[in-house]
């Protein structure tokens, strides 16, 4: 076994790093900390290539002294506490003062501009991997501007494992407006390249930030919360019960202005949105929570994303509480009209069932080829068949989804997945999703999407795949949604995964009272398929037993 031995500081540095700098939004996260932590009333966020060939962050902040500059690439050093006893008295963002050391440790270069209020001149510095090139007087503005160049260019494992630039710049997206909405008194912008991705207005709420960042018809919806406890104060918005998104990326949490994730908030406002909501199901909400620093613990992950709360349990009462009182005095929504298509289509493509078939099939009706016969329903999930062999299991669900998936496909071979709608529904994204969307415009259109840019952030959807479940804006709007979050976790093909999400969404479900006549022509579709076995996901589609293994189960054998 090699001798033990203490590390060369580069290879500090770069362990340090990794453990802060993940990726490029990681390096916008902690300079935004800075020049909130620093007073500055604009931020603006310049990215390119995603943030991996350039990230700029431009504050008019307090700025940094000359002498001050190289000490605060140094490792573990801040402005920000003097000992111990501080983490657990914090008010600013930052704190650990290793934010810029490691920005630098793992970029080609880092330049920076600044100079404070009772300066004359300026002072510039750039450093090159981690190490101090140049330093020097700079006639530059009041405030701090800060380039980072080449991120990750010596770390190729750690480039080799991010996403694509657009995605990356989603998430950049989405961390601005994250911010943006707690700190309504800074106006922020983000732009990439020629485009402006997020822009808001300073101001003395956070209506503004909201609409940008969710849209107007969105926000017009949520209602206002309110708690109060011992040592903390509560307040917040979260969306009516006709609101809902697929995933929990639009479940924002703040402590004392930090944007974090807390399982105990998350999980009481699922609480009070059950019976609100259906299973799987998420609100929209916005809950910021300020709190006696001596109550929370922010140093307890290392990018410091997850918080500890000493009194939990009454920070979940409050949050459960207030927004079930809010949503009981909500109004109920008035319904809703659906949208029209334009040739409404079968979602199968396959010969049907003639017209004719009885409502009611005998239980002993047989279905050509395997000869089988329909015994009836299980727990409302299962489909019993026999055949002189034994019994059969089918999971209608499973069944319905392998049927809509190959159905899906070959319309997506042959071109004809695409359905018109009559009126264009208008869709309003997210800084990230509009980011996301650019890129997967070509892959959206192969699966029958045809989105037209409306203006902003706002894009007009004149085409949807030909399945069912789309019939009205909500639904189209939410499974743009998915999808497009779905490509960002997709690394392989999306073609297949987002047939699969289609194939699930429209399927028959678990708990789905099915008639016989239902029955057999679910039966009869799913022996068409090409391989009826297992569902999109692998799962299985059909569960035999032998009658031998039933003569055994009961001792006869």
């Amino acid at each position: 076994m090699p001798r033990i031995h203490i590390l060369d500081e580069e290879t500090v540095s770069r362990i340090a790093a990794g453990e802060v700098i993940e990726r490029p939004a990681s390096v916008v996260k902690e300079l935004i900390e800075n020049s909130i932590d620093a007073g500055a009333t604009r931020i603006f966020v310049e990215v390119r290539d995603g943030g991996i060939s350039l990230i700029k962050v431009v504050d008019d902040g307090c700025g940094i002294e000359r002498e001050d500059l190289p000490l605060a690439f140094q490792r573990h050093a801040t402005s920000k506490i003097s000992g111990a006893d501080d983490l657990f008295r914090l008010k600013t963002l930052g704190f650990r003062g290793e934010a810029l050391s490691s920005i630098a440790s793992v970029s080609r270069f880092v330049e920076v501009h600044t100079r404070t209020r009772s300066s004359a001149m300026g002072t510039y510095i750039r450093l090159e991997n981690g190490r101090v090139a140049e330093i020097r007087d700079d006639g530059c503005p009041y405030g701090t501007s800060i380039e980072v160049k080449g991120l990750f260019e010596k770390i190729p494992a750690r480039l080799k494992h991010l996403s694509s630039p657009s995605q990356e710049l989603a998430r950049i997206a989405e961390l601005v407006t994250q911010m943006a909405i707690i700190n309504h008194r800074i106006s922020f912008e983000l732009s990439s390249g020629k485009r402006t991705l997020f822009r808001s207005n300073a101001s003395e709420t956070w209506d503004d930030a909201l609409i940008r960042a969710f849209g107007l018809r969105t926000v017009k919806g949520m209602i206002p919360i309110m708690a109060k406890g011992e040592g903390f104060d509560l307040h917040g918005m979260i969306s009516s019960p006709d609101e809902s998104r697929q995933d929990s990326e639009s479940l924002l949490v703040y402590v004392n202005k930090r944007p974090v994730y807390s399982k105990a908030v998350v999980q009481a406002l699922r609480e009070a949105y059950r019976g609100f909501l259906q299973s799987g199901r998420n609100p929209v909400a916005v809950i910021s929570i300020e709190i006696d620093p001596s109550l929370v613990d922010v140093n307890v992950h290392p990018a410091k994303r997850e918080v500890r709360f000493l009194k939990e349990g009454e920070i979940y009462d409050a949050v459960r509480d207030a927004a079930l009182s809010a949503l009981r005095s909500s109004p109920i929504p008035a319904a809703t009209q659906p949208t029209m298509i334009a040739e409404p289509q079968l979602w199968s493509s396959r010969p049907q069932i003639q017209e004719t078939l009885p409502l009611e099939v005998q239980t002993e009706q047989r279905i050509s080829e395997p000869l089988i016969r329909i015994v009836g329903q299980a727990l409302d999930l299962y489909i019993i068949v026999e055949d002189d062999d034994g019994i059969f299991l089918v999971d209608q669900h499973a069944a319905a989804e392998r049927i809509r998936y190959e159905n899906l496909l070959e319309k997506c071979e042959s071109g004809s997945i695409s359905q018109e709608l009559i009126q264009p529904v208008t869709v309003e994204l997210s800084p990230g999703e509009a980011a996301l969307l650019d890129s997967f415009s070509a892959k959206l259109n192969e699966i029958g999407f045809e989105i037209d840019h409306f203006g902003g952030r706002a894009y007009s959807v004149r085409s949807v795949p030909a399945a069912a479940g789309l019939e009205r804006p909500e639904s189209i709007r939410d499974l743009l949604r998915e999808i497009l979050h779905l490509g960002r976790a997709c690394k392989t093909s999306f073609r297949d995964e987002a047939l699969k999400l289609l194939a699930c969404r429209g399927s028959i479900k678990s708990g789905e009272k099915l008639s016989e006549s239902a029955m057999l022509r679910l039966l009869t579709d799913l022996f068409a398929c090409d391989n009826p076995r297992t569902c999109p996901h692998g799962r299985p589609v059909v569960v035999r037993i032998s009658a031998e293994s039933l003569e055994k189960m009961f001792g006869r054998r």
